[in-house]
């Protein structure tokens, strides 16, 4: 119960604080501008993706015992994942009978998940540092399947057809920065040279600083705009994400053999990442491509709100796993 409390405080509470400093940058009485806090957020947003969590990765993965060769199926089911929701968002946008810019931000919805800011946190929570390598694996092609398949089918949604990143796979600089982390990681491990105990706790605390410098940039730049308006969407979004594709998942996980890799950690480590909300991604592509920004930005609220019931759901279900 300390954990789960302690794990709702850290993401509400960092979301509330930046929420709070946007407000008052917008107030005026601030001695910065909007300009400087977007400044602001994009600066702590490159310290987390560039420097806290490719090192904490590599920190993690590097003193992993013996890394199973069933943990390589991580990378594939995290594809199967923002691959399964992205498909049950157009499938639900159908039965809705939604426009096409609507249906495409029920695409974004349904694909982006919250792993990096949210999900890490919670599995490094529960399970400690360890948690931490089996997340980056789990990533792993994340960027690649956001710029070779989300981007481009966002796109032929909207009404911008010329904007914005090509269909085309381009090399990402998250990617590069977190595939040399992993390989720094194994590699150090693989050569059997033995990592020392305080960057364990150096690379747990790296992956929490990282965690709260995002929420306080996703704060910073929330927009409570017509959420009502979106309830019946809202709740399709929060029925792929928090059940169709978690069920999906963790059977995959379970017939990939990972309840049987270190006690079961895996098998619930893909438990949780399975099950996080939309993320804060699913509002570029609406943006870029004119599709339903309002949608998305309504989705992304209450997906992230309902983490309050989602995540004691979690703490029930994970010891029967």
């Amino acid at each position: 119960m300390e954990r789960l409390l302690l794990t709702l405080s850290i993401i509400f509470v960092s979301l509330l604080v930046g929420y709070a400093v946007r407000q008052w940058a917008a107030s005026g009485r601030a001695r910065f501008s909007e300009q400087a806090l977007v400044r602001l957020r994009l600066a702590m947003q490159k310290i987390a993706m560039f420097g806290l969590i490719p090192v904490s990765a590599m920190l993690s993965l590097w003193g992993l015992p013996s890394p199973d060769p069933r943990l390589l199926a991580l990378p594939a089911l995290g594809l199967a994942a923002w691959a399964a929701g992205g498909a049950l968002a157009l499938l639900f946008s159908r039965w809705m009978r939604l426009g096409r810019a609507q249906t495409g931000s029920m695409y974004c919805c349904g694909t982006f998940t919250n792993i990096g800011a949210v999900g890490c946190l919670v599995a490094v929570m529960y399970f400690g540092e360890k948690a931490i390598a089996m997340v980056s694996l789990y990533r792993l092609c994340e960027e690649m399947f956001y710029f070779a398949v989300a981007l481009p089918i966002s796109r032929s949604f909207g009404a911008v057809t010329g904007q914005g990143p090509s269909g085309r796979f381009r090399i990402d600089p998250v990617l590069v920065a977190i595939l040399a982390a992993l390989g720094l990681g194994l590699a150090l491990n693989l050569a059997g040279v033995s990592r020392p105990a305080v960057f364990g706790t150096l690379s747990a605390a790296a992956m929490t600083t990282g965690t709260v410098f995002f929420l306080l940039s996703i704060g910073m730049g929330l927009r409570l705009s017509r959420m009502a308006a979106y309830v019946r969407e809202s709740a399709a979004v929060s029925f792929i994400k928090f059940l169709l594709v978690p069920v999906l998942i963790t059977s995959l996980a379970v017939l990939a053999g990972l309840g049987d890799v270190d006690g079961g950690v895996p098998l619930k480590v893909v438990a949780i990442l399975s099950a996080m909300p939309v993320a804060m991604n699913a509002l570029i592509p609406p943006s870029l491509f004119e599709l339903d920004l309002d949608l998305a930005n309504a989705c992304w609220v209450f997906t992230t709100l309902e983490l309050v019931v989602v995540l004691p759901v979690l703490v029930i279900i994970l010891p029967l796993l």
